[in-house]
């Protein structure tokens, strides 16, 4: 017979009715062997083996699934390594979260326009950055097969510890359904916890860089309405942003609108000023208002100067009112208005964005 697991099946269930069927050792290590496996698959043949053995068998079974268990806790445990790229990323990912904090008060923080105290910023962006950098790289590391071990051993206890339960029915997992035992077993196992943290880090960072990618393509697909210095700065922003630990934000048509108008009145008017000579736009919220932005209208920036998207943000990075606008943590739209050298920024929230 070509197939072990079926010969194997034949032989323990081939006595006599009238005989007392004897306990074949040879029988007992293959199964329990194949108990201890990784593969499901053997697991499960191992399992039905042992069940259709005489009562005799059973101190064997149970030995037989306490190793088993050894086995696949010293899986776990061997997934755990400190070296791992899993405990690499996690590593970077609490020192990028500790800076964060520390760096977006030094952004929040006015300082009078000082230019060696904004340099000094500039320089800590950079620092945050680096690691930013780094952890997004991690990231990317294939660990589908960590991942795969540890819910393979999390899975083997967890059959193994319903087989114990029906040799011992007093066993205190037995009035656990499926999803509480598996959260026992993982709780009880601290390597199993701790990759499981691991892993969520690490997801917790492919969802971020995941979202600034789907915001930038989102600005890319825009129409003819948003021109190439509004995307350009948008993506400047938003990765600063990301990189400091806030959302990105969609570039919107309604509230470009208003920026737009103000930057074409400034240009055309001759005045530099958040308070607009124009009737019916004075202030940024009239002008959200008179360009029909659905959502609400939170913040403006201006500048006169140059055309170039870096130096806007430059020209605003620097200053501390309008560095605030730029990463306050609320909005996830903005408003882009370029005019010749005048620029227009605004910060707004949109239902469903």
């Amino acid at each position: 017979m070509k197939n072990p697991i079926a010969a194997l099946f034949l032989c323990t269930v081939m006595v006599s009715a009238q005989e007392t069927p004897a306990v074949n050792m040879q029988h007992v290590r293959t199964a329990a062997t194949w108990l201890g496996s990784a593969e499901s698959g053997k697991r499960k043949a191992a399992i039905s083996t042992f069940r259709t053995m005489p009562a005799e068998a059973m101190p064997h079974y149970k030995t037989a699934l306490e190793a088993a268990l050894k086995a696949n806790f010293a899986r776990l445990k061997q997934a755990d390594k400190s070296d791992s790229p899993l405990a690499a990323h996690d590593d970077i990912a609490r020192q990028l979260t500790d800076e964060r904090k520390r760096v977006m008060e030094l952004i929040r923080t006015d300082y009078h326009k000082e230019n060696s105290k904004v340099q000094m910023l500039r320089e800590e962006v950079e620092g945050l950055t680096e690691l930013y950098d780094k952890r997004s790289k991690l990231a990317k590391t294939d660990v589908s097969a960590t991942v795969a071990i540890v819910n393979g051993a999390v899975d083997a206890i967890c059959d193994i510890t319903r087989e114990l339960e029906k040799l011992n029915p007093q066993q205190d997992t037995s009035e656990l359904d499926a999803e509480e035992l598996r959260e026992r077993v993982i709780k009880d196992s601290l390597e199993a916890e701790h990759v499981m943290q691991l892993v969520a880090s690490l997801e917790k960072t492919k969802k971020e860089v995941t979202r600034l990618a789907e915001v930038e393509k989102l600005n890319a697909e825009n129409g003819k309405w948003c021109l190439p210095s509004m995307k350009t700065f948008a993506t400047i922003l938003n990765r600063e942003r990301v990189i400091a630990g806030l959302s990105p934000l969609r570039i919107e048509e309604k509230l470009s609108d208003a920026a737009s108008g103000h930057s074409g009145d400034m240009a055309a008017r001759g005045f530099f000023a958040h308070e607009s000579p124009v009737p019916d736009k004075k202030t940024p919220w009239d002008r959200a208002r008179l360009a029909k932005f659905d959502g609400n209208a939170s913040g403006e920036n201006i500048f006169m100067g140059s055309t170039d998207p870096q130096s806007a943000y430059n020209g605003w990075f620097g200053s501390d009112g309008h560095r605030f606008i730029m990463f306050s943590d609320g909005p996830n739209c903005c408003g882009i208005g370029v005019v010749g050298i005048h620029w227009t920024f605004m910060t707004g929230g949109k239902n469903g964005w």
